[in-house]
């Protein structure tokens, strides 16, 4: 096996960065299904033809192999072109984004599968021993971006479930997973903490631009598009697979921007699937990381509250799934802790929304008390929502809240204190 993986990761280097890089024609297909002969012309093949390869420039980095000019070599290389066996997909399951994200396309998808499986190997390996070295020595797996490592990932995922039902490859994934989310949880809970927090709660249309995974700024313009093929891909034919559901979530972590979070929740609700992402215990990213800092993106809000009120976070609920509790604190933390100034008309439409969506489904009403109790500790990574654990005052702030958002309605305050009576009643 191991000879069969150096076959292959030397065939694939070797092709990929090191042979002369021939310019891809655009081919046209003529289709004449028509009487009349009128032919209609089809493209084929949906990847770019450029492949991207600049880099930013450092002042002060040294030349190095990587700099180094070998004979036909594509210069400078990448940083992520470590993880090219990784990210090799064909045209046939690609989407529109350049060559650089997809990899070498290969004639047989198997040899494509094994090339992958490879590459997880291999990448698996290096990580290894890159943990036993110094921090000063040199090790190019340091160089790449966590933003690549996690989206080298998903491509993997994008050929199908071949990569997890294979016992071994799957393991390599999964191990893979873990340390990218470690390194993550390391981030976030490091030094740089305090500065991201800081950032991302001030006002201001860049306040998120310092978040660690910047998928769309670092990879492709158009990375939402391949977000919502993979949550497609992922309804399709995952089944809740673990692993694949993990992967999934990862595009919900704070880190991420707000297009591409807004994006993968969209795509989650659209295909009817938010249940089957896993609780926030079971990924592997602590809980912290999705929850804070509270959500302040207008659209994302909004459409929590939409997912609330069609019913679909309905099965979420009842199975714990992270994607009620994420919409259950961001939603509560927005309305009850951060109200008020600017934002007093959002905070007043979606408490009217919930109310309503009340009013006519008495099943939610286990969603509203949830949603009226919530406090979140950060401390202790839980969600408490019992009166003995919140003081009867806070939950009295609250209910004023919610009447203050009804904006004198009549039908709206019956069901604020119908909501109350209910809490007295549990």
């Amino acid at each position: 096996d191991l000879l069969k993986f150096s076959e292959l990761l030397d065939s694939h280097f070797t092709n990929r960065w090191l042979s002369v890089k021939k310019k891809k024609k655009k081919k046209l297909e003529a289709k004449d299904h028509n009487s009349s002969g009128d032919g209609v012309v089809k493209k084929l093949g949906s990847s770019l033809d450029t492949i991207h390869e600049d880099m930013e420039t450092f002042a002060g980095t040294s030349e190095d192999s990587n700099t180094a000019e070998w004979a036909h070599q594509h210069l400078p290389l990448p940083s992520y072109w470590l993880l090219s066996p990784i990210s090799t997909i064909d045209d046939s399951t690609s989407t529109d984004m350049p060559n650089s994200l997809a990899g070498l396309s290969l004639a047989h998808p198997s040899e494509s599968m094994e090339v992958v499986k490879a590459g997880l190997f291999l990448l698996l390996g290096i990580e290894a021993i890159s943990s036993k070295l110094l921090e000063e020595d040199v090790a190019v797996v340091r160089s790449i971006p966590l933003t690549w490592k996690l989206h080298s990932l998903s491509v993997a995922l994008l050929r199908g479930m071949g990569i997890l039902e294979d016992e071994r490859s799957r393991e390599v994934f999964e191990a893979l997973q873990g340390l990218y989310c470690q390194n993550l949880d390391e981030i976030w809970f490091g030094g740089n903490r305090a500065t991201i927090c800081k950032v991302q709660t001030s006002p201001g249309p860049d306040k998120c631009r310092f978040g660690c995974l910047r998928f769309q700024t670092e990879i492709h313009e158009s990375y939402p598009t391949f977000v919502e093929t993979l949550v497609e891909q992922f309804a399709a034919i995952s089944y809740g697979d673990l692993i694949y559901a993990r992967q999934i979530a990862v595009y919900l972590h704070r880190q991420v921007e707000p297009s591409v979070r807004l994006a993968t929740w969209s795509a989650l609700f659209n295909a009817r699937v938010l249940e089957l992402l896993p609780r926030l215990g079971d990924c592997l990213s602590k809980a912290e990381g999705y929850l804070e800092p509270v959500e302040e993106d207008d659209r994302i809000l909004e459409a929590y509250v939409k997912a609330w009120v069609s019913g679909s976070l309905d099965k979420a609920a009842a199975r714990g799934s992270m994607t009620y509790i994420i919409a259950l604190h961001h939603l509560s933390s927005f309305m009850f802790k951060n109200h008020g100034g600017e934002r007093l008309l959002l905070r007043n439409k979606l408490a009217k929304s919930l109310l309503r969506d009340y009013s006519r489904k008495q099943l939610h009403e286990r969603m509203m008390l949830d949603l009226i109790q919530y406090n979140y500790s950060p401390a202790v990574e839980m969600c408490e929502r019992n009166t003995t654990q919140l003081q009867m005052d806070h939950l009295e702030q609250r209910f004023e809240l919610l009447k203050e958002a009804c904006e004198g309605n009549s039908q709206l305050l019956s069901v604020v204190a119908k909501l109350r009576s209910s809490l007295k009643a549990v």
